[in-house]
């Protein structure tokens, strides 16, 4: 069996985009990379959820160096100083009219990119699609592309009928169409 190209954690190099070769005996800064990597991907989802639900979230995390992370919509203060006193919104009690405004083109601009990325995805599954039965016609090329080599007597007989066919269908249509050019 010849070796493998893969890496110890089973993904091959270059694989994805800033992945770092990393040493089997090097576990703590293995785990600080995908610390990384994976804090700023729950940073990115609690923005969404918080923009999609109107939600006030915050998160807190803690590296095992002991650094502490923060991330919270509107912010994360006041998330949790509304969670320790246990007292009412702050952002959403008294909201002006411009902050509804706001709200009300956001909404918009939401349903808006929404609607875009459901086209994106019906244009992408028509494009697999179509590729899908290009590809499949390549397996069956069109039969005046067959090579008569290849051909019994009997197939080539069936070939030249069909090709001569096809020059009188040709001969037809091009004289039905000067006549109506002539008219």
């Amino acid at each position: 069996m010849a070796p493998s190209s893969k890496a110890n954690n089973g993904t091959t190099p270059n694989s994805r985009k800033g992945k770092i070769e990393m040493k089997e005996d090097e576990q703590r800064k293995r785990r600080c990379v995908t610390f990384s990597k994976r804090k700023l991907g729950l940073f990115n989802k609690l923005t969404e959820l918080s923009l999609l639900c109107k939600a006030e979230l915050a998160l807190i995390i803690t590296s095992q160096n002991g650094k502490v992370y923060s991330c919270g919509y509107p912010n994360t203060d006041a998330v949790l100083h509304r969670y320790i006193t246990g007292g009412p919104s702050q952002h959403c009690s008294g909201t002006s009219e411009k902050e509804k405004e706001k709200e009300k083109f956001l909404e918009k601009q939401r349903l808006e990119y929404e609607s875009v990325q459901d086209k994106l995805k019906e244009k992408q599954k028509q494009l697999k699609e179509m590729k899908g039965a290009e590809k499949n016609s390549s397996c069956f090329p069109p039969w005046w592309n067959l090579s008569t080599e290849d051909m019994g007597l009997e197939d080539l007989e069936q070939f030249k009928t069909s090709l001569e066919n096809l020059k009188v269908n040709l001969i037809t249509t091009l004289q039905e169409k000067k006549l109506q050019n002539l008219h």
